[in-house]
This record gives C-alpha cells, structure tokens and sequence, in this order.
C-alpha cells in the first residue's frame, strides 16, 4: 500500500507530444500507399509511440521500501530508489527548480531532488511537494535547506 501516490500530466504537452505521432502515422500510410518500406515504418512508428506515450505523464509511487518514478505505461521511464539508499532530499518550488542527473520534468508547482547515498541524484516534478516530504520525513530521510 503506497504512502503516497501521484499521477503529473500537462495538456499542453500531451498535445505537443501527439503532434509527431500524427505525422508518423501520416508517413506509415504513405510507405503504405507507394508499398515500400511498409514493415520498416510500421515498428518504428510503433516504438516511437511507446516511447512517447510513455513520455506523456509520470507516475509517483512511495511505499515503505522504495521511490518509485514511472512514465506513463513504465517501459523507457522508470528508476526505483529504496529508501534506505536515499541520502536527503530537497524540495523546490516551481517545476524548473530542481536539477537530477536523471529528471524526470512536466509543468507543475514543485520538484523534488532525492540525493542517493550510492548512485546519482534523482528529481522529479510533483503538484504536492509537501507532501512528498512530508511522506519522505516520516520515512526519517533529512530534508536539506
């Protein structure tokens, strides 16, 4: 049973995102059409698409065991931290405020950077950054100034 969960989307961006699968999915029934490259243009218009819808929205999970940051469906972006590997952590407002070697990024009103104590930094956008630390205070992480 997670102690916090949360779903970060934009539509903005899921719009932005859409726009080049429109245009795969034109050139997939071009290749159709002209009868070359058809097999070609089909998987790669598929992985492209995962990739994207993937892209689309991020998925934060924490439980008493581990930090978990999916993308949509969790095939390209997913990182899982335990919590006894987290370091501290800081908490930014604004959702260009924090900075990760590995960010997972969507417009929303704050961030989260989680310092490892093996591994690098992780930050995430939330829509409640207190109360992802809140949640990772309970947990007995430090929170940094």
């Amino acid at each position: 049973m997670p102690l916090y969960e949360e779903r970060v989307t934009s539509r903005a961006f899921q719009i932005l995102l859409l726009v080049p699968v429109g245009i795969m999915l034109a050139g997939l029934y071009g290749t159709y059409q002209s009868e070359k490259g058809f097999d070609v243009m089909l998987a790669l218009t598929i992985g492209v698409s995962l990739v994207i819808l993937d892209a689309m929205a991020i998925r934060i999970e924490i439980d008493e065991r581990e930090l978990r940051i999916r993308g949509l469906l969790g095939l390209v972006l997913r990182k899982t931290v335990p919590i006894e590997n987290i370091a501290s952590f800081r908490v930014g407002e604004g959702w260009t405020s924090c900075y990760g070697v590995m960010h997972f990024n969507l417009p929303a009103k704050g961030c989260v950077a989680v310092h490892q104590r093996k591994g690098w930094t992780v930050s995430f956008t939330t829509n409640h950054p207190e109360k992802v630390a809140e949640v990772l205070s309970t947990l007995g992480i430090p929170r940094e100034p």
